[in-house]
């Protein structure tokens, strides 16, 4: 008997390992993807019973890896994984058709309980799809303007006129299932139902005999034939009926035969292309019982000159589908699909065009946003030449006596960060995926989908935090991950993001380490520096709080805190110089709170995700929870957040800024003042 095959995606290599033990040990036979991509072209290949997948990876997450998998018809049970457990997430999946939906860390038990409960729910469940025919007549996606697309939209178009079954011999995929719905769309059958049995199920083969009324190994059932009856007055398609075991084959294709004299009921049956005697035999046993008209639908390597207008369709169509806004393909990206070995189907240029698509952000595709099977190795060696001519970006400097602009900056690729927020208390993540030049930095709500700038006009609150919120969705805790874009001079980037930043242990250190593996790139465009050109102050109306800043060459902070003990009378005096300088120095700084406001704040609604590995906790006599990483760690954190705030403006600054007390709201302040000037100028 053949082993259950399980995918396991999954970006963490210690998981798909640790899982990929587990299951191997018990009998299963596992396979492993790192991310989306690979995810989608290993499921083609080796079309699993289970998927395991994870939610929360870089580039195509789970959610859209889920649509891409659902997209490709495969019959695949899903189980979603993740560490962030959101109920909106957990329903998203399931109206996805995820079979069920578990959270990190997970038991050896509970793993092994959900995989057989979904292989359970496979056996039971009846592989039929349905519809109405007439929703699909003028799809033909499958087919373009080269001859022999020519010849077969008009085998297709007889064989819709012709009243008798219909066999399809095509290349694997959705072509078969399409070139069905065209041949029902466009006969007699049209507005009456279409019935859609696979052959492609592994573990669904007494559900499939039940449909025809056939014995099973179970049960016995009546030959009332209720499916085909059910359909009679409309078309019934068999796809892959050459998938099938050969005595259930030759079970259903003895019923069909009974059904195939008489005028009610269109039979279309498909079987893949194949010259093995095995499907030779297929193909003979079918025509000896159907007599059937037969439409040969060549693959697509044997009709490149189709793959042009395949192209424009299939952009068109994907974009709709998730809500982009492609108008432009760029010649380059057609010279790839073209010149590419790897794609011999029509459903594997879909794909790759849905993965690109995907990866856009703007209205263009270009050859930078595919990635083809086999290609991947040359395409880094040329990326990685074009970097080696650049310089390294960890010192990127802002500010001389003449500033003079600089170039853009993003990731060479996707990371991912999974953590807790500070105030929310719920486990939460973010993802920094590549933008192109002039996107600025962009959060992106991975609950709704709903774009936020990281911008002045965003801001909603900075009460013991900045949030930003749009009239759908409010992110908190934004200060932490953009003082370190601002420090690495990162101009355009997506951050995919739950309702709160992680606040990982209260610092930004870890943001640092995200981004280096991220690598920066510098981008062919420019971007102006911020530079001060006049003194402007705000202060707290009550006077104890104040930031001034004036023109200055560079970008510095001297920020002086000024607490009852223990903290005392703080000074940080810091100057930019680069990411690395601010890793070392101010990054490490982490949030610090006092015990008698923690009531308070409960009371508020925040600080429920306060740890004591995740904030400095300070009682009226000394630091509680940790030993202090510089003796004036807290001033340092208020230049952190400073950092962050600033950078709402969206560009690198050059002036000085001096710092008594001061907190978000007069950072805000500050931020809007210089805007002003901006606008003004």
């Amino acid at each position: 008997m053949a082993k259950v095959k399980i995918l396991v995606i999954d970006d963490e290599e210690n998981i798909r390992v640790s899982i990929h033990g587990i299951l191997s040990d018990e009998g299963y036979e596992v396979n492993m993807a790192k991310d989306g991509e690979t995810a989608v072209r290993m499921a083609r290949a080796h079309s699993p019973d289970i998927i395991l997948l994870d939610i929360w990876m870089p580039g195509i997450d789970g959610i859209q890896t889920l649509k891409l998998l659902r997209g490709m018809g495969l019959k695949s049970e899903v189980i979603m994984m993740s560490g962030h457990g959101a109920i909106d997430t957990a329903v998203k999946a399931t109206k996805l058709g995820a079979f069920d939906f578990i959270e990190k860390p997970f038991s050896l038990e509970t793993i092994l309980k959900t995989i057989s409960s979904a292989l359970e729910g496979a056996k039971n469940r009846i592989p039929v799809l349905s519809g109405k025919a007439e929703h699909y007549q003028s799809e033909n996606w499958f087919c373009g303007p080269s001859r022999i697309s020519r010849r077969i939209l008009k085998d297709l178009d007889d064989a819709a006129k012709a009243n008798k079954p219909v066999l399809l011999i095509s290349e694997p995929g959705l072509t078969s299932e399409m070139a069905a719905r065209y041949i029902a769309g466009n006969s007699g059958k049209s507005k009456n139902l279409f019935m859609h049995v696979s052959g492609l199920i592994s573990s669904g083969e007494d559900g499939l005999l039940e449909c025809f009324g056939l014995e099973t190994k179970n049960k016995k059932y009546a030959k009332t034939q209720p499916m085909l009856s059910k359909v009679a007055g409309g078309t019934l398609f068999v796809d892959r009926i050459d998938a099938l075991p050969a005595r259930t084959r030759r079970k259903i294709l003895e019923v069909l035969s009974v059904q195939a004299k008489t005028e009610d009921l269109l039979i279309i049956v498909s079987a893949k292309i194949s010259s093995s005697k095995r499907s030779s035999k297929v193909f003979k046993a079918i025509s000896d019982k159907l007599q059937p008209n037969t439409v040969l639908i060549e693959p697509l390597f044997k009709r490149r000159e189709d793959m042009l207008e395949l192209s424009q369709q299939f952009v068109e169509s994907i974009s709709k589908q998730y809500g982009k806004n492609i108008k432009i393909i760029e010649s380059n990206l057609l010279d790839r699909l073209t010149s590419s070995s790897a794609i011999r189907y029509t459903d594997e240029l879909r794909h790759v065009l849905e993965l690109a698509t995907l990866g856009s952000d703007g209205d263009t595709l270009t050859g930078e946003h595919v990635i083809i099977a086999g290609q991947e190795e040359s395409i880094k060696e040329s990326e990685q030449k074009k970097e080696s001519k650049k310089k390294k970006l960890s010192s990127r400097m802002v500010g001389t006596k003449s500033p003079k602009s600089i170039p853009q900056c993003t990731l060479k690729s996707s990371v991912v960060l999974c953590g807790q927020g500070l105030h929310s208390g719920l486990n939460t993540g973010l993802i920094l995926s590549p933008l192109p030049p002039d996107s600025g930095i962009l959060f992106w709500s991975i609950s709704t989908g709903t774009k936020i700038p990281a911008s002045l006009e965003s801001v909603k609150s900075t009460e013991y935090a900045t949030t930003l919120s749009s009239e759908i969705v409010t992110i908190k805790t934004v200060e932490h991950i953009l003082s370190a874009l601002h420090s690495y001079g990162i101009t355009n980037l997506l951050i995919k993001i739950g309702d709160e930043a992680p606040i990982m242990d209260g610092s930004a250190r870890e943001f640092c380490e995200l981004i280096e593996n991220g690598e920066l790139v510098e981008q062919e465009a420019n971007i102006e520096p911020i530079v001060i050109k006049e003194e402007m102050t705000v202060s707290a109306t009550d006077g104890t709080s104040t930031l001034t800043v004036e023109p200055a060459d560079g970008f510095t902070i001297d920020y002086f805190l000024d607490y009852p003990q223990p903290v005392g009378k703080q000074r940080y005096q810091y100057e930019y110089r680069g990411g690395s300088h601010y890793k070392d120095t101010v990054a490490p700084a982490r949030t610090f709170g006092f015990l008698k406001d923690i009531k308070m704040l409960e009371k508020m609604g925040l600080a429920s995700g306060g740890k004591l590995s995740n904030f400095i906790l300070i009682d009226s006599e000394k630091v509680i929870n940790t030993p202090l990483r510089f003796p004036n760690e807290p001033a340092r954190h208020k230049v952190l957040d400073l950092i962050g705030d600033l950078y709402l403006l969206g560009r690198p600054i050059c002036g000085k800024f001096t710092a008594r007390q001061s907190g978000h709201t007069q950072n805000i302040e500050m931020v809007r003042k210089i805007n002003e000037t901006l606008v003004k100028s």
